[in-house]
């Protein structure tokens, strides 16, 4: 059987197609593989996101927990410092109790014999 120059140039044709076809191929799958690779890494990012935002919630609740806790201690020691300087003034206000040679209770001795 003979081959006609048409059919000769048709089959030179799809040889050169097949040709150019399976670097084409090739690259297509190792786009794909790219692609699966991107998309991990994209999933990873988000899942790694949304670990950020619940560690950044996480501690602007004990950051506020901390603030409302050393608001709380500081209103505390500043009324028992009004207290002690209310008793300050007052133990400096008061007339000394008698001062006949009896020991004052501000300078005594702490053990007594």
């Amino acid at each position: 059987m003979m081959f006609s120059p048409a059919e000769a140039l048709l089959f030179a044709a799809l040889v050169a197609t097949t040709a150019c076809l399976v670097p084409m191929y090739m690259r297509l799958k190792r786009l794909d593989r790219y692609h699966a690779q991107y998309r991990d890494m994209v999933d990873w990012s988000a899942s790694a996101l949304v670990g950020a935002s619940n560690a950044v919630q996480a501690f602007a609740q004990d950051g506020r927990t901390v603030l409302e806790d050393l608001s709380r201690e500081i209103e505390t020691a500043k009324a028992a410092l009004a207290e002690l300087r209310a008793e300050r003034s007052r133990l400096t206000a008061a007339p000394p109790p008698d001062a006949a040679g009896h020991e004052s209770p501000r300078g005594g001795s702490l053990t007594r014999a």
